[in-house]
């Protein structure tokens, strides 16, 4: 097993700040109760629902081979995404979430672009804080999955909104 060259360095830290340092205790956000992570998955599949339908959208309007390959793979995780939140909600509350969402407007293909940058980027945000609101494991990997995809929409976006003239 590796060991620090200098282990006994930080052993007797009589220094003020190191007397005060406190770890956090898990959930970082504080434990919400239950019926707010319930309410948060269910966010989350009329997150999901409204993106892959602004994708499908988006998606018509493509310019080009580059264009239909990122929104199609962002809007194929999209639905896979919504499946999965759906089947967790159920898994928790043994009944099928009902829901309604409100199509995503969007004056040209380069400002829809643009709004699905920052959505992506504020599902990222969503889903990092849900993680850390809870200690429920299945919650935690489920919400981590898709943040990551989420993360690579964003780049994917990026790029495509780069490339709009």
């Amino acid at each position: 097993m590796y060991q620090y060259k200098d282990s006994n360095k930080y052993s007797n830290c009589d220094n003020k700040f190191c007397n005060n340092v406190q770890i956090p205790s898990l959930p970082l956000k504080g434990p919400k109760p239950f019926d707010q992570i319930l309410h948060f998955i269910h966010k989350a599949i009329v997150a999901e629902a409204t993106a892959a339908d602004f994708y499908c959208r988006l998606l018509k309007e493509a310019p080009n081979k580059l264009h239909r390959e990122f929104i199609t793979h962002a809007y194929d995780d999209e639905v896979e995404h919504l499946q999965i939140f759906t089947k967790l909600y159920c898994y928790y509350t043994d009944i099928l979430p009902q829901y309604h969402f409100d199509p995503v407007c969007y004056p040209c293909y380069k400002e829809g672009l643009l709004k699905a940058l920052v959505d992506e980027l504020e599902a990222v945000e969503f889903y990092r804080d849900v993680q850390l609101s809870t200690t429920d494991q299945l919650i935690i990997d489920t919400f981590y999955m898709v943040m990551v995809d989420e993360l690579g929409h964003a780049t994917m976006f990026s790029t495509l909104y780069g490339t709009c003239k």
